[in-house]
């Protein structure tokens, strides 16, 4: 039996009931629920021109009661995954979720692996339709000594619940909770702090940064925490709560501001600020904010101006910055940009992912005096009131290591000195060919040549390389970027897969 506000699932796919009774010109009862994912449903909790409940446009739907799994008791899917076995000898049953058995053959097992198999020490719990605590003392007697857990997507309204499960296990140490939609989220009852637990995914969970905050509070060894896709409104930050937060993830959390960010400024031990995927325009450091920060990610926001780059080069243990996909970095050519921004932050070991050389930083910082040289000529006339010097501090350094720069903007390349060789290789052959191409050159083009080469079409083609940082870049993300966006130089390697 199902009530209103209950989440459920039906088929792959998520709901919240939002009526139970008749819809006029049907028989029988129906359930109104409102899909979580957008354009699922039919309408918006109107038939006929009669309102039976408010759901978002294109998001509502009556379905039958037997198409709803309800939701179970996590002890009771704990129970049906990992102990409900029967039998003894060569083989055994194994009684599955829908109740049919599985008979399976047994493989000897050292006391060592049965005592590790007792222990629970990793519970997968992920995608079980779970909803509820069920028996406690089965689940405190089974997990005390579990380590780490995933209850991603299942059917959790009411955060307590998570917390109920949470403190049966006192030496768990990280909880996966992506995409529980919670509509409870005030903590209740009187908790004592979890001392164990360490890390937090709860992304795409709905929750507040006040309620955030609550949560967070009960666990004072928190380190890490994942909140991404939860269009937060950053707000006071209680030490108590965040005290020894040191990885911070608010992807997709629909930031706008970096002032917003002020209060996560002072904590004491944060060194990974990962913001990408929001709508961050211009980043501005005041004086001793962020001090310990090392590691920021900023790719696919909004930053258009170099005075963005001036901040961020104000952070005085930033090593490693993420930053592409933003105007200012999409206003030329991918290297050229990297360039740029290599030769302002001075301290940065490793951008997008790639580690600096000190042959690149040369390079950078002799093609960043070259780029600027006529803003610089003209700010050292005094004819654009400081406004250059204030934004590229820098650039007066580099101007005494290297020298004064030419008037004008830096030379075009000759065709030849633009031209890299590329190895491109098919993973399904084996088979491998050479050219000679522009650093320009689109990646659609060379999809082109891989058709000819090894008959695959462009639509089924993954190419891909290897960066210096031993990441694998996929170059179809993104077809009509050239190659030195993807930060190709000669002697490169390209992988192409059929997908």
């Amino acid at each position: 039996m199902v009530v209103i506000g209950q989440r459920v699932q039906i088929g792959d796919y998520g709901a919240i009931v939002k009526y139970l009774g008749e819809v006029s010109g049907t028989k029988g009862e129906w359930i109104g629920i409102e899909w979580e994912e957008e354009n699922r449903g039919k309408h918006d909790g109107s038939h006929d021109g009669k309102r039976y409940f408010e759901a978002r446009p294109g998001c509502g739907s009556f379905v039958r009661a037997h198409k709803i799994i309800p939701g179970y008791s996590f002890s009771e899917m704990l129970k049906m995954r990992y102990t409900d076995v029967t039998g003894t000898g060569d083989s055994m049953t194994i009684l599955n979720r829908d109740s049919s058995s599985t008979i399976v053959e047994l493989v000897a097992l050292s006391d060592a692996d049965v005592y590790r198999a007792g222990t629970l020490q990793n519970l997968v719990m992920r995608e079980q339709s779970i909803s509820s605590v069920g028996d406690t003392g089965f689940i405190k007697e089974k997990c005390e000594n579990t380590l780490t857990m995933d209850m991603s997507l299942n059917l959790f309204t009411d955060i307590n619940d998570v917390l109920d499960i949470i403190y049966l296990m006192p030496a768990l140490q990280t909880i996966q909770l992506k995409g529980n939609v919670f509509t409870v989220r005030d903590v209740r009852g009187e908790r004592g702090p979890h001392t164990s637990l360490e890390r937090i995914y709860l992304a795409s969970s709905g929750v507040s940064w006040e309620e955030l905050c609550s949560i967070a509070s009960l666990f004072p060894n928190l380190r890490e925490l994942y909140i991404s896709g939860s269009s937060l409104q950053v707000g006071n930050t209680p030490t108590d709560a965040f005290g020894k937060i040191e990885v911070l993830d608010l992807q997709f959390s629909n930031i706008t501001s970096w002032s917003s960010l002020t209060d996560l400024s002072s904590l004491p031990h944060l060194h990974t600020l990962i913001l990408s995927n929001n709508h961050i325009s211009q980043v501005t450091v005041s004086q001793d904010q962020f001090s310990r920060l090392s590691c920021l990610s900023l790719d696919n926001n909004s930053i258009s101006g170099w005075e963005s780059v001036a901040q961020i080069a104000t952070l005085p243990a930033l090593t490693t910055l993420r930053i592409r996909k933003n105007p200012l970095t999409d206003q030329g050519p991918g290297l050229d940009m990297r360039l740029l921004v290599v030769a302002m932050l001075t301290h940065i070991a490793k951008l997008n992912g790639s580690p600096i050389t000190d042959t690149e930083r040369l390079q950078a910082e002799l093609f960043y005096l070259k780029y600027f040289a006529a803003d610089y000529h003209t700010a050292a006339g005094g004819g654009d009131g400081g406004a250059f010097f204030t934004i590229h501090q820098r650039y007066k350094e580099l101007v005494k290591e290297h020298g004064e720069p030419g008037q004008g903007q830096p030379k075009i390349a000759s065709i030849k000195e633009q031209a890299i060789v590329v190895t491109i290789q098919s993973s399904e052959s084996g088979k491998t060919f050479t050219k000679k191409v522009l650093r320009t050159t689109l990646v659609k083009n060379i999809q082109v040549m891989i058709q000819r080469q090894f008959k695959i079409a462009p639509k089924d083609q993954l190419i891909s390389w290897i960066d210096p940082a031993n990441q694998k870049i996929v170059l179809t993300e993104d077809p009509t970027r050239d190659l030195a966006y993807y930060y190709i130089k000669s002697d490169c390697s390209l992988q192409v897969e059929r997908q």
